[in-house]
């Protein structure tokens, strides 16, 4: 059985269980941040698109632990055209990341992704993020919402390969040819939006938890009586599921007793129970291979681009 504590960490010295800050206004990520890294995470992961760095930043100082034993993730919006926003060249993408740190008031981040492949300028940007490895500006590099053509392009360019893909991660969107492609690689995966297929999830006027949701009903079921058989939450069902197929996973809320219910049951049930093979071969079968994370058409923004 694997055994998880708020110790346990991957390949490239990742906690285990991190916590987002995505849709988090300024205020928000400030105090959640907070009241994250005091109910003990240890991975904070945040992005320039989030536009909340400045509280992410402030949060991090309040909370007052040691940098060295907190590890920070954060993304670089690589421009995308459809949307207006320029491609960021290598120039522009080493001035980001300085930009950032700024914001978060840091010296350093652990983790500096491209947030995904949407730039005519990705294999700059991911020349850039090697500078800036070198630089000292980052400890790890890596990349989110890759498929294995995206990533190969940089092994075809000569590139130092990413030692980080964060995706989507769940029984509906399992990326099985994906996350065999990432393990041959030693490319660690961390899974965001591990919870999409509850019914509870993304509730909130505007967060787009309604997206696809019919399609979610009968892999509801089947977590549900999982849940009940082991007699856990449905949520710790799923992550335990994204960490059996060895992920890393990210939670979220806005709320300190979910902040902190989150966390602690991670470490009481996710770290304890073991989903039985049959349960877990059978959520498996829900995969469908779309997001639900986005509204955006995926075939533009990421895994089929």
């Amino acid at each position: 059985m694997m055994t998880i504590s708020t110790s346990t960490r991957n390949d490239i010295d990742m906690p285990l269980m991190g916590f987002g800050t995505y849709q988090l206004s300024v205020d928000q990520a400030e105090f959640c941040v907070k009241e994250a890294i005091n109910s003990g995470f240890r991975h904070i992961d945040s992005a320039e698109g989030y536009n909340n760095e400045e509280g992410t930043g402030k949060g991090i100082q309040q909370a007052g632990i040691s940098r060295d034993d907190l590890f920070v993730t954060t993304k670089l919006f690589p421009g995308y055209s459809q949307w207006g926003v320029p491609d960021r060249n290598y120039d522009q993408t080493i001035e980001t990341l300085k930009k950032q740190l700024k914001q978060l008031q840091l010296e350093y981040v652990d983790l500096y992704l491209i947030h995904g492949p949407m730039s005519e300028l990705r294999l700059e940007q991911w020349a850039a993020l090697i500078e800036l490895k070198k630089l000292g500006l980052t400890k790890h590099i890596g990349v989110s919402n890759y498929n294995e053509k995206r990533i190969q392009e940089i092994f075809d360019a000569d590139l130092t390969k990413p030692e980080a893909n964060q995706i989507e991660f769940h029984p509906l969107y399992a990326h099985v040819e994906l996350t065999r492609f990432m393990k041959e690689h030693n490319i660690s995966p961390i899974a965001y939006s591990s919870l999409a297929p509850l019914s509870t999830w993304r509730i909130e006027e505007g967060q787009g938890g309604e997206v696809l949701a019919e399609i979610k009903k009968e892999s509801q079921t089947v977590i549900k009586d999982i849940a009940a058989k082991l007699n856990i939450p449905e949520a710790k069902v799923l992550l335990r599921w994204g960490l059996q197929h060895g992920y890393s996973v990210l939670t979220k809320s806005s709320k300190p007793e979910r902040i902190r219910e989150n966390l602690g049951t991670y470490i009481q049930f996710a770290g304890s129970v073991e989903i039985e093979r049959e349960s877990k071969q059978f959520i498996t079968k829900f995969n469908i291979c779309r997001t639900f994370s986005y509204t955006l058409d995926s075939e533009v923004f990421f895994f089929r681009s």
